[in-house]
C-alpha cells in the first residue's frame, strides 16, 4: 500500500481559513481523507503539534474537532513515535539546522518506514537527502 508522511502544517493550514496555504492545504488533506491520494502517516508528535497550535490559535473545540477529525479518517494513519525515532531524530536535528526537533524525529519515522514522499509546506525539509516534498494535491506513485 502506498503511504506518504504530512507535515503539521499541511492539517494546520487545512483547518485554518485565516493560513496563507489554505487552499493548498485543504485541497491535500480533503483528498487524503477522500482515498485519492495514498495513505497520510501522521506520527504522533506531529498529532500534537498540530492540536498546540490549533489550540493556541484557534480554541479548543477546533483542535478538538481535528483530533476526531484525524482518527475518524481512514485516509489518515496515526502512528507513535518509537524511542529509536526519537533518538535518530535527535541525531538528524544536530545535522539539519533547518528541522525543529519534531521534523527531525519524522524524517527519522520516515527514513525507518522507508517513506520518500512528505506533504509540507516547510521547505526546510528541502536539504534533507532521499526526501521529496510535496505541496499540492498529487499522487506521487
Amino acid at each position: 500500500m502506498a503511504r506518504v508522511a504530512v507535515d503539521a502544517n499541511i492539517i494546520i493550514a487545512a483547518r485554518l481559513s485565516r493560513d496563507q496555504n489554505h487552499q493548498r492545504g485543504k485541497a491535500i488533506a480533503d483528498a487524503i481523507d477522500q482515498g485519492a491520494l495514498p495513505t497520510a502517516y501522521v506520527l504522533s508528535d506531529v498529532v500534537e503539534e498540530i492540536l498546540n497550535y490549533l489550540l493556541a490559535r484557534a480554541g479548543h473545540d477546533t483542535a478538538l474537532k481535528t483530533l476526531d477529525a484525524l482518527i475518524e479518517s481512514s485516509g489518515f494513519s496515526l502512528v507513535h513515535s518509537t524511542k529509536s525515532d526519537f533518538n535518530a531524530g535527535r541525531s538528524l536535528f544536530r545535522r539539519y539546522p533547518s528541522l525543529s526537533l519534531t521534523d527531525a524525529v519524522l524524517v527519522a519515522a520516515m527514513q525507518r518506514e522507508d517513506l520518500t514522499y512528505l506533504y509540507s509546506f516547510d521547505d526546510g525539509f528541502d536539504g534533507v537527502s532521499g526526501l521529496t516534498r510535496l505541496t499540492v494535491p498529487e499522487n506521487p506513485f
